[in-house]
């Protein structure tokens, strides 16, 4: 008779996170590629440059890119991997991106495929350590003042399957207010909309939406959205910024700092004391 081993009980996100007491965002996006990790990177850049020490996290990451020095294909762990906008952030902070030990609390979860990360986890065979992700989230409640949490993908992004977490759910466990970055393009509002809609939906304060890659000069679809979006919805565009690419491995450029410092102020003001979290 076949005797068959009893599969190892996933640890879900619900029974090792809690909420984020301490002031902090959550940035999440209308879809991938928009430039959450452009904004989280200014408002760290910005927020420190205010005299406020500043945390940063992505949960989780895929379409890291393996080390060089370490690890083999199909026996991947998170360490094996480099997080890009892991070390955007961290730089934007004015951490030391190559404290390994530090990368562990700003990218707790990496995973090699460039694909949702709940499809990524299941290609490489690997289940998310959501352990890590509490180890992370408990070292910055006493290691910052205001903590940037940064989002995989859209609101809707699968995380994890069996059961199914999406970033919805992630943001909603940590209950810290949320910023919505859109791509001020053709359809936009609807996608931005859609979004603010579903972050209220899960009781979540919205501190605004910021349009990322405006073009210089802006067209119609960029001035469209821009200006239409507050009046149709009620929800204030709090920042709108030119299309930047960032580099690793060199500080957040000052003119995107500089365009992004009211808006940091703003939210210090607003979150910046323990309880101001919505």
């Amino acid at each position: 008779m076949k005797i068959r081993s009893r599969s190892r009980k996933a640890v879900t996100p619900w029974k090792l996170l809690k909420a984020y007491n301490r002031p902090g965002l959550f940035i999440t996006a209308t879809n991938t590629g928009i430039g959450k990790t452009t904004v989280t990177s200014a408002l760290a850049a910005a927020l420190t440059r205010l005299g406020i020490r500043v945390g940063v996290c992505k949960p989780v990451a895929s379409g890291c890119p393996k080390r060089a020095d370490r690890g083999v294909f199909g026996r991947l762990v998170d360490e094996d991997m480099r997080s890009p906008d892991g070390e955007c952030i961290g730089r934007g902070a004015g951490l030391d991106v190559a404290d390994d030990a530090l990368m562990a609390r700003i990218s707790p979860i990496r995973l090699a495929a460039p694909i949702s990360p709940h499809a990524a986890a299941r290609f490489e065979g690997r289940r998310l350590d959501w352990k890590r992700v509490a180890l992370a989230l408990d070292y910055w409640q006493d290691q910052c003042d205001f903590l940037l949490v940064e989002g995989a993908g859209g609101w809707l992004t699968p995380l994890a399957e069996k059961p199914v977490c999406t970033v919805a759910d992630l943001a909603a466990i940590l209950a810290l207010p949320c910023l919505v970055v859109g791509g001020p393009r053709l359809g936009t509002i609807n996608h931005t909309w859609l979004t603010v809609n579903a972050v209220v939906q899960r009781h979540l304060t919205v501190a605004g939406v910021v349009f990322n890659a405006v073009p210089q000069p802006p067209d119609v679809a960029a001035i469209t959205a821009i200006e239409d979006f507050p009046l149709l919805t009620g929800v204030p565009v709090v920042a709108t910024l030119p299309k930047v690419k960032l580099n690793t491995r060199r500080p957040v450029p000052n003119e995107l700092v500089d365009l992004v410092m009211p808006l940091a102020g703003s939210l210090w003001k607003q979150f910046g004391k323990p309880g101001q979290n919505g």
